[in-house]
């Protein structure tokens, strides 16, 4: 005899009683059978999406009718649950029915309520499930990359790992991806735009990890860390199913807040209800903090560095000689042939590491710069012949895993006081930064020379008793990115705000709109960059009301004495207001005292508008948070 719960009972009743003012009494039999609070099981939220509204109830984040079943599911959870009820007592009706649809829902409500449901078969989540074949989830972390505006704070993602998986095989697994569906031909300026204000559906994507490997670290350069998560086979089980349900469901995406990093955060809520993860990032979404997060709350077995090509290929170059890294670039650009008498002399293992770079280094400028086939073909198979001649090892190291993951580094928002002497005046000073990271910040954990500001505003008391504006940044991004025999990108910088210049004897906050461009060498274990740059500033104090200037920025980064500094100089020649030249010469070192404080000391001279010099010296405390 079938035994049918008390519950399955008050289900069936439902599903025939008749609807009457709107439907609303048919719910309360399906209700009376409900725990209390059912509808507002942690659970039950986090595979519909809910959020608690500002002014009180719930709202889905997910922006697709397709994903309820009630009309008014996106924003009552209760009518989605009864929804969801009545719907899988129905008759299966293959593919297309509820059960199969929502088998999430289906499993929790099976499990929490003890109910008895209706055999089901699923042929196609069946066969999709199965092709994934997941025993195991890693978080996947390409690092930042601060020359694509989509990537500049990295980007995550899931691997679903399988069962006896090796280092051999892991390419063939399959990954879990959410991102922006952007428009092929929307510029940089539409791009920022539309991801800033939810122009953009989020897709949710399943594709080979060796697709995104090629993506990512051959393509983009970006290092890779692989988070092994600590889930059971059970959640695993449960975080696929949740998948299947969002996959073709739309989702606006932010690029500051419900990004791919939030998006993910949801799927692992539904596969460990109470985890609370996304809830813990309500208005702004990083992913390097997302990282953090998983680590703290113990859901990361282990880690594991994956360097990028970019990463192999100066690893391997640095342990050639300057003649051997000579040789190898010019055999990559075909103006040298393997077989000619000077690489026939060498010693057989250095004659192995020089075709080996010489090979790195034409893949690399295939992959980053989309060469035709026929442009790098020919080269690269002589350059595979002739070192499968030599039977000797090359002998290349691995390149070293990073000391510090970008996980372990500072983090982004910063809180800083400090006392200073600006011009026969001492001030004290409050500092607030909304994020990111600058080129002084501590290092660790970070790209040097990379910077990515925001928000971030100064305010002094002077002893003559007035509080003044210093100033206030709304963007500050810089990339200096060092150029050798192999790699020659440009560096560059935008910055936006308003700010204090030297104005005779005084000092009237500017707004002002700028940009620079021009490179950077390793220098002495630091960074030395030289850049060509030009501002506009805009105040009442004036005459025109607006002034250019043009003028080159110098400067070195380093690193040691318990921590980092940069010493710099900038000119400026000014075009419009009047015509004259003025510098400001800069020293600033940063004491790392932890992993979320640093004690920065800071020197310069300005020479002003109209003449006038003024010397500054500082020290703050900074507090990252």
């Amino acid at each position: 005899m079938v035994q049918v719960s008390l519950l399955r009972f008050l289900v069936l009743a439902a599903a025939a009683w008749p609807a009457v003012a709107g439907g609303r009494e048919a719910d309360f039999p399906v209700r009376r059978g409900q725990p209390q609070g059912l509808a507002q099981d942690p659970a039950w939220l986090a595979l519909g999406h809910y959020r608690r509204a500002p002014l009180g109830g719930f709202r889905s984040e997910a922006d697709d009718p397709a994903f309820f079943l009630s009309a008014e599911g996106a924003t009552d959870p209760q009518a989605e649950l009864d929804a969801t009820l009545r719907a899988l007592i129905e008759p299966a009706g293959g593919d297309r029915a509820s059960a199969c649809r929502f088998p999430a829902r289906r499993h929790w409500l099976q499990q929490r309520l003890n109910l008895s449901l209706p055999p089901v078969r699923c042929p196609a989540f069946e066969a999709w499930r199965d092709k994934l074949a997941a025993r195991g989830v890693s978080l996947i972390f390409p690092t930042a990359y601060i020359n694509g505006p989509s990537s500049m704070f990295g980007h995550t993602f899931l691997r679903l790992d399988r069962a006896n998986q090796t280092a051999d095989n892991v390419l063939l697994s399959y990954t879990i991806n959410y991102s922006a569906k952007a428009n092929e031909d929307d510029g940089e300026l539409a791009y920022a735009y539309r991801g800033l204000f939810g122009g953009y559906p989020g897709q949710v994507a399943v594709q080979p990890y060796y697709e995104k490997i090629k993506e990512y670290r051959d393509w983009e350069n970006r290092d890779i860390w692989e988070y092994r998560l600590a889930l059971e086979p059970a959640e695993v089980d449960q975080l696929v199913r949740h998948a299947w349900e969002v996959l073709p469901i739309r989702f606006d995406y932010y690029f500051m807040s419900e990004n791919c990093s939030y998006r993910l955060l949801g799927l692992l809520d539904a596969a460990r209800p109470g985890l609370g993860l996304a809830d813990q990032f309500r208005y702004r979404t990083i992913p390097v903090d997302t990282v953090r997060t998983l680590v703290e709350t113990g859901l990361v077995r282990e880690t594991q560095y994956r360097p990028s090509a970019a990463t192999l290929l100066k690893s391997h170059a640095g342990e050639l000689d300057r003649a051997g890294r000579w040789w190898a670039k010019t055999l990559a650009e075909g103006t040298m042939a393997a077989a000619d008498p000077p690489l026939q002399s060498l010693p057989a293992s250095r004659h192995a590491a020089v075709l080996e770079t010489a090979y790195d280094w034409l893949r690399y400028r295939t992959l980053h710069e989309r060469l035709p086939r026929e442009t790098s073909a020919k080269t690269s198979y002589a350059l595979l012949k002739a070192r499968s001649e030599l039977a000797e090892s090359a002998g290349f190291t691995a390149p070293p895993t990073p000391a510090i993951r970008d996980d372990q580094g500072h983090r982004p928002d910063r809180l800083g006081a400090g006392l200073g002497y600006l011009a026969g005046q001492a001030y004290g000073e409050l500092s607030l930064r909304s994020n990111y990271h600058e080129l002084t910040d501590p290092w660790p954990g970070y790209r040097p020379g990379a910077q990515i500001k925001f928000l971030d505003a100064s305010l002094r008391y002077y002893e003559d008793r007035r509080f003044r504006l210093e100033r206030f940044e709304l963007i500050g991004i810089r990339s200096l990115s060092p150029r050798d025999e192999f790699f020659t990108p440009l560096s560059w910088g935008v910055e936006a705000g308003a700010r204090r210049r030297l104005d005779g004897g005084q000092r009237p906050l500017l707004g002002y709109l700028g940009g620079e461009v021009g490179w950077s060498r390793e220098l002495a274990g630091g960074l030395a960059f030289a850049t060509a740059a030009a501002s506009f500033e805009t105040g009442e104090s004036l005459k025109s009301g607006a002034d250019l200037a043009l003028g080159p920025r110098l400067g070195w980064l380093y690193r040691g004495l318990g921590g980092q500094g940069m010493a710099s100089f900038g000119l400026d020649c000014y075009l419009i207001d009047r015509r004259y030249c003025g510098g400001r010469g800069e020293f600033s070192h940063t004491l790392n005292l932890g992993t979320d404080l640093a004690l920065r000391l800071h020197a310069s001279r300005e020479q002003g508008r109209h003449g006038g010099q003024m010397n500054e010296f500082g020290l703050n405390l900074y507090r990252y948070f």
